[in-house]
């Protein structure tokens, strides 16, 4: 998160009246084609997917402090309906969860000022690396957030990071049973730079869900960051218990340990070794369910809820640019905080290139190896991006 230097929003496309908040404004589009194909040999058939998410966002010229912006998405689909979109019923298929929709994304006035930013409304939240709070943004129904966040510096050391979200509109579309989550969400990270290089973080996330109890629960945690010329490295340490309406009595905790090197030399190579520990007790374990859980533990998915006997993952990886393309590649080991089973093995690797500043193509591939838990799946991706 910014401290204040990083707050400062008020130059930003600033107009000298209300009206030409209207003549200035911006608008832009984003087409995202996606390939997406999963073989899960717990199911009978393969999934496949052709998906077109259209976005179009308009945002105001910023007057007096104010902005305003609105964001449109739509999800097409360009090639037959072979997989589980969890709307449609086809559950001989693996999950591919992009169902077809057309709903207004972003709707959200934010007012700024030099040392902070308010903003109510639908919005994007993500906070740090989006292990708690995220947006969901690889999926092609984003995670969006219908909340009021402040974002505020006190001095060039100390900032926080406030929101309350009273529904959150979740990547299951608009229609779908469980496209959305209400009851009152609070979040809170508080930053303080013991040096211009370290930063030393709390948080506090209060999920009282009103729907879907089980994932009601409060987080507290700290974590310690470093970042040098060279690399940086991260400690990360939270306890959760339940809250509300939750019908499990549970006290869980979560670890992560991080170092990674920084993009060296003409390839700009770099390195990540960590591990990440989400405790269970064989009832009820760790849970994020506002996280980009993609991004972690594997891009097979095969952890989005964690086990109820909690889970231990050790990964490392590396990327590597050959001829403007990144080359990603991570391998991650499973197992079960109780007991050390062996959960299972994974694979991932991506490829990226931006063939003009406004079009870049993706490819990804990820095989998980069961072990002890769920089944073996090989994913690929393939994606197109276009912006205008």
């Amino acid at each position: 998160m910014c401290t204040a230097p990083c707050l400062v929003f008020a130059d930003d496309n600033v107009v000298q009246n209300a009206g030409d908040m209207i003549r200035e404004s911006t608008f832009n589009l984003n087409f995202r084609p996606r390939y997406e194909h999963v073989r899960d040999v717990a199911f009978p058939h393969h999934a496949t997917a052709g998906t077109l998410r259209s976005r179009a966002t308009w945002t105001s010229g910023r007057w007096d402090g104010w902005e305003f912006l609105l964001e449109g998405d739509n999800v097409t689909y360009i090639s037959s309906e072979k997989f589980n979109n969890t709307e449609n019923g086809k559950t001989r298929y693996p999950v591919i969860a992009d169902p077809d929709y057309s709903e207004m994304n972003r709707a959200q006035v934010s007012y700024a000022l030099e040392q902070g930013k308010f903003t109510v409304g639908r919005q994007r939240i993500n906070y740090d690396d989006q292990r708690f709070i995220g947006g969901v943004a690889w999926r092609q129904n984003e995670q969006t957030y219908d909340a009021f966040r402040a974002e505020w510096g006190f001095n060039d050391r100390l900032s926080l990071d406030y929101t309350y979200s009273w529904n959150v509109n979740r990547i299951f579309g608009p229609d779908g049973a469980d496209g959305n989550i209400g009851g009152p969400v609070n979040a809170l990270d508080v930053d303080y730079k013991i040096r211009p290089n370290q930063t030393l973080k709390g948080f506090i996330y209060s999920l009282d869900f009103h729907e879907q109890e089980q994932l009601a629960s409060a987080t507290v945690g700290l974590e310690w960051a470093v970042d040098c010329d060279t690399f940086r490295w991260h400690l990360r340490a939270a306890t959760q218990s339940d809250i509300g309406r939750n019908p499990y009595d549970y006290r869980a905790e979560y670890y992560n340990a991080e170092f990674g090197t920084k993009p060296v030399q003409k390839y700009k190579l770099t390195g990540v070794v960590g591990t990440e520990w989400l405790t269970g007790d064989d009832q009820w374990a760790f849970q994020t369910p506002l996280a980009t859980l993609h991004k972690f533990q594997g891009f097979a998915d095969k952890f989005l809820t964690t086990p109820v006997d909690g889970i231990r993952d050790y990964y490392a990886g590396g990327s590597v640019v050959v001829s403007g393309i990144k080359i990603a590649a991570k391998v991650h080991k499973f197992y079960s905080d109780r007991d050390s089973q062996e959960y299972g093995n994974e694979l991932d690797l991506v490829a990226t290139y931006s063939i003009t500043k406004n079009i870049g193509l993706l490819a990804k591939y990820a095989t998980y190896d069961a072990d002890d838990f769920s089944s073996d799946t090989d994913k690929f991706w393939l994606q197109f991006e276009l912006k205008f």
